[in-house]
């Protein structure tokens, strides 16, 4: 048996798809519809079909390509409700050469195998988590087939989940920053500078327990952008550093050093990125981790985590 090892290679990203309709009355949150049953049983049908596709085709390679199809293998479905399976990204587009095979062209696909949960929660979400082995991923490839399943309806939208106590982990941050825009309606100047501007709150400025406020911070800022800011503006308006409305935050973000490293995590803007959450399981000599262990800790990692973070 070929010896199991790295624990850390193993990741996990959350999404999930929702029709969206523009609100008219807060265009910042705009107003989510629930994928239908029909939609969401065209998905179940094809993750559930066992058959085998020939990759050799070129028919099924040009509908891999444009996102129509994928290679899909293991699939059952757990308690709940929720789906679980294994699927082939593919990946092509740029000559390499391997020292066993020789030169892989641009045009052939080379796909590798990841695994899937799929859940439709009660408000008609579809819930996606995808596993990464280290840097390989295929979640835009899993999001374009099943968008195409459901039949290429434009007003689905696909999100991004992310945990910013996570993100953050065992990092520290150094600065907060804070961007805001406040009402034109205001009775106040007309000076630019008196309606918009940025404030960085930095350790050094704020004292002791600044590590203290900002995991507190990224505990409690969850939901829409609407219940974000009013959470970010009660904290800016408790620490006196400016009067702000609710409505008037627009963006903020923390600078957090590990180590080497310094990577921005934002509490409230426009950040597409999901959070990558290490599932803690090995592989073997091969790079891979078996479908048992991999089904067990997304589960878990979605009951436990990724649903509080969406209810």
């Amino acid at each position: 048996m070929a010896k199991r090892h790295r624990k850390n290679l193993i990741t996990a990203s959350f999404h999930y798809l929702v029709k969206l309709e523009k609100n008219e009355k807060d265009p910042q949150n705009p107003i989510e519809h629930p994928i239908s049953e029909a939609e969401f049983n065209r998905v179940l049908r094809r993750i559930s079909d066992r058959s085998p596709i020939n990759v050799k085709d070129p028919e099924v390679i040009r509908r891999i390509k444009m996102g129509e199809e994928l290679p899909f293998g293991s699939y059952k479905e757990l308690d709940y409700g929720i789906h679980f399976g294994s699927f082939e990204g593919a990946y092509y587009g740029q000559r390499y050469r391997n020292n066993v095979h020789g030169d892989i062209t641009a045009e052939s696909l080379n796909l590798r195998k990841f695994h899937y949960l799929i859940h439709k929660d009660a408000k008609g979400r579809v819930i996606i988590g995808v596993t990464y082995n280290g840097q390989y991923g295929d979640y835009e490839g899993m999001r374009s087939c099943l968008l195409h399943l459901m039949g290429g309806n434009s007003k689905i939208t696909s999100k991004s989940i992310t945990s910013l106590s996570h993100e953050i982990g065992a990092g520290k941050a150094s600065e907060i920053r804070l961007s805001y825009r406040k009402n034109r309606d205001r009775d106040e100047s007309e000076n630019i500078f008196s309606r918009s501007g940025a404030i960085a709150i930095k350790r050094t400025e704020f004292g002791d327990g600044f590590d203290e406020a900002v995991n507190e911070l990224s505990k409690s800022v969850k939901g829409d952008t609407k219940q974000r800011q009013k959470i970010i503006a009660q904290i800016v308006n408790e620490g006196d550093l400016l009067e702000l409305d609710d409505e008037d935050i627009i963006g903020c973000t923390a600078l957090v050093r590990q180590g080497k490293q310094q990577k921005t995590v934002y509490f409230l803007g426009q950040n597409n990125m999901a959070t990558k959450f290490h599932l803690g399981i090995e592989v073997d000599g091969d790079g891979a981790a078996r479908d048992s262990e991999v089904q067990e800790a997304l589960l878990n990692l979605y009951l436990e985590d990724i649903f509080g973070l969406i209810r």
